[in-house]
């Protein structure tokens, strides 16, 4: 077992593989209703160990996650499809277009992890020192309530969605429902280690990267060395409000930038 499928949304011939972050999938829950369904289809992943997808064990680095996504394309039958990827959804699919650049026909990372992963600009946007890391990696132990869990993580990296009792809460629910603590603990040190730079130097797959402007991390200064080593006018880079959490706390933003990008 791998990457799965959890839901398909639309029934349109473009094909759209949608690869969640860190803290889930539920970022997309009712996102894609408004869309064009009968031009689009939206394939929901869980990756290993997350969800529908539980019984893998978490992928062991950025590549084996991204091959383990085309491994999915390939049973769904999609020789090229669209991605959209949220945080470290989005590392991944840069991963996927830097292995096969010719089946990504257009990749959104929405509030995306960079190939250079928590490099020395993330860590001064975020405030980070000797402690981050550690404390990171026991906060899924404190539980979904408390106030150095994961709480205190989204709260950080999105502020918005920090005044939203309500959706904090429903993050912090889904979240636990949908990982253990060992996959939880794995990832951080995937997308934190990403270390694909080289990787992407030149590439000429078209990409949006979506910002919020509320968010510490994915912040300009964080993405700008990518663009710049990307092909020339390959790459848009659209800031809307809100913070890490885009399909939430911009969620009519995020749509709205989202349909004007896709081809």
């Amino acid at each position: 077992m791998n990457a799965q499928v959890a839901q398909r949304i639309g029934q349109g011939t473009k094909k759209v593989m949608v690869i969640h972050g860190w803290f889930g999938p539920s970022v997309y829950d009712g996102f894609f209703q408004d869309f064009d369904l009968n031009a689009y289809e939206f394939a929901i992943v869980h990756n290993p160990g997350y969800g529908v997808a539980k019984g893998s064990a978490p992928s062991a680095d950025m590549t084996a996650l991204a091959n383990s996504l085309f491994e999915l394309a390939d049973q769904l039958g999609w020789e090229k499809f669209q991605v959209i990827g949220h945080s470290y959804g989005g590392a991944a699919g840069l991963r996927m277009a830097s292995l096969h650049p010719e089946r990504i026909t257009s990749l959104a990372g929405i509030a995306p992890v960079m190939p250079s992963g928590f490099d020395a600009t993330a860590a001064t946007n975020c405030g980070a020192n000797e402690s981050t890391g550690p404390a990171f990696m026991a906060a899924f132990a404190k539980g979904k309530d408390a106030s150095d869990g994961p709480r205190m993580i989204a709260a950080a990296l999105d502020p918005v969605l920090a005044r939203d009792a309500h959706a904090m809460d429903a993050l912090m629910a889904n979240l636990y429902s949908c990982i253990n603590e060992e996959t939880y603990k794995q990832y951080f040190l995937v997308w934190t280690g990403c270390s694909f730079v080289n990787e992407v130097k030149g590439l000429g797959t078209r990409t949006l990267f979506l910002l919020g402007q509320s968010d510490p991390f994915a912040a300009l200064n964080y993405v700008t060395p990518t663009v710049q080593s990307m092909q020339p006018g390959k790459v848009e880079v659209k800031q809307i409000p809100g913070g890490h959490f885009l399909t939430v706390s911009g969620k009519q933003k995020a749509a709205e930038a989202l349909k004007a990008f896709l081809n």
